[in-house]
């Protein structure tokens, strides 16, 4: 339930209106006791105002957290981490979905680039699960502004190509960079390839010619959050 997700992490909420079948719900009297206004609209008005296909009985306005891209690029390196880049992600389940990856990754945060989906709306903010409220995320990132940027701060770009890149498990992934992932379409632009310090490629058999950005992302994440463990714990006192 996004709305017990939202006042667990403290997000600040302005109102929440709820149809009658719902004025009960635990979520909604969490936001009660959090301070949350709360308004009983008519049953079925949130289905005539809300873009959903099957919308829920309660709906709450949040304040989005701001953060930018200087403070996740200090705390990847501080951290040793990577941030994930969605480079013209456009399918809102599959950008929702990445938001869960870097969250259950370990990534310190995540950046879109600026012809990307809207991470919040209504269909993507569902696919988060929740993660969108705790994960440190910069929206609408030039592609030019993201190479300058990791460029004052000394931080790598590693490309996600389909194929010719380093099988995954041959790089190193274990520390501080720009996690690249390109739309579902065409990929990432040529000027960010140019720019980027590695290109990797998940090894695959069999006849698919790619994976979906979602899965991609996933799997490379994923295989960094792995060798930092096991660069952690073969270090000293591990």
């Amino acid at each position: 339930m996004l709305l017990s997700e939202a006042v667990a992490a403290a997000v600040e909420l302005r109102v929440v209106y709820v149809e009658p079948d719902a004025v009960d719900h635990p979520a909604v009297a969490a936001a009660r006791r959090a301070g949350v206004a709360v308004r009983e609209v008519q049953a079925g008005a949130l289905g005539r105002v809300l873009d959903l296909v099957a919308p829920q009985s309660m709906v709450a306005v949040a304040v989005q957290r701001r953060t930018n891209l200087g403070d996740l690029l200090g705390a990847a390196t501080q951290h040793g981490r990577p941030v994930l880049v969605l480079v013209e992600v456009q399918d809102p389940g599959n950008a929702g979905t990445l938001v869960r990856v870097a969250e259950a990754s370990g990534c310190v945060g995540l950046v879109t680039t600026s012809a990307s989906v809207d991470l919040h709306n209504p269909k993507t903010v569902r696919a988060t699960a929740g993660s969108i409220f705790r994960l440190p995320i910069v929206e609408r990132v030039t592609p030019d502004d993201l190479m300058s940027a990791a460029a004052d701060a000394g931080v790598p770009l590693w490309a996600t190509v389909a194929d010719g890149g380093t099988a995954i498990h041959d790089a190193d992934l274990a520390g501080a960079a720009l996690l690249l992932v390109g739309s579902e379409a065409h990929g990432l632009p040529d000027g960010l390839l140019r720019a980027a310090h590695a290109h990797v490629s998940v090894p695959m058999e069999g006849a698919a010619e790619s994976l979906n950005a979602a899965v991609a992302g996933a799997v490379v994440a994923f295989e960094c959050a792995r060798q930092r463990r096991s660069r952690s714990s073969t270090g000293p006192g591990g």
